[in-house]
């Protein structure tokens, strides 16, 4: 059995987006976290916000990836702030590589406003539900920065396409296969 591939970052970065693209390539089976959460529950994440809190979300989303780390052969899209939980970064450490995608808030801003033109950015991203959203990113971003420092590997996705970064994973993944 393979280890784990996980993608972490924040949102936007690349993640879901990138998942199956290095699945295929890599000849690993494909989780994102946040989607399964979703399939389990048979809620969007952000109705489980709303609904439950963010605490709660975070104790499904452990859940997940608990029993996603016994598994292996996995690239495993994670959710942006997995990073948080110190019990999080020791699974994922513990059982596999760790690749972080990175992009300026700015970056971050303009894929989620092209995703969500309608620009009610707190029913995409509850986290982002505040009348400046780049000032939030930024907070946020510079909250989980230092746990994001500390993946295997880190690929700046600004400017990239998913194809591109896919394949900047794949040339991370077999140098941190070959150590």
């Amino acid at each position: 059995m393979a280890p784990n591939l996980y993608l972490t970052g924040f949102s936007y970065t690349g993640k879901t987006a990138v998942g199956p693209l290095l699945a295929q390539r890599l000849g690993l089976g494909l989780l994102d976290i946040d989607a399964e959460v979703e399939r389990r529950t048979g809620r969007y994440v952000h109705e489980i916000w709303a609904a439950e809190g963010e605490a709660r979300y975070r104790e499904m989303e452990r859940q997940v990836l608990l029993e996603v780390a016994e598994r292996g052969s996995l690239v495993v899209a994670t959710g942006g702030g997995i990073v948080q939980d110190s019990r999080n970064r020791e699974a994922m450490a513990r059982s596999g590589a760790i690749v972080c995608l990175e992009a300026r808030p700015e970056t971050v801003l303009r894929r989620l406003r092209e995703q969500d033109p309608s620009e009610t950015l707190g029913g995409v991203r509850p986290l982002l539900q505040t009348p400046d959203p780049l000032e939030r990113i930024h907070a946020l971003k510079a909250l989980r920065q230092p746990f994001y420092a500390l993946a295997d590997w880190t690929i700046h996705t600004d400017g990239l396409t998913p194809d591109q970064v896919a394949q900047e994973v794949v040339r991370a993944w077999r140098q941190l296969s070959a150590t």
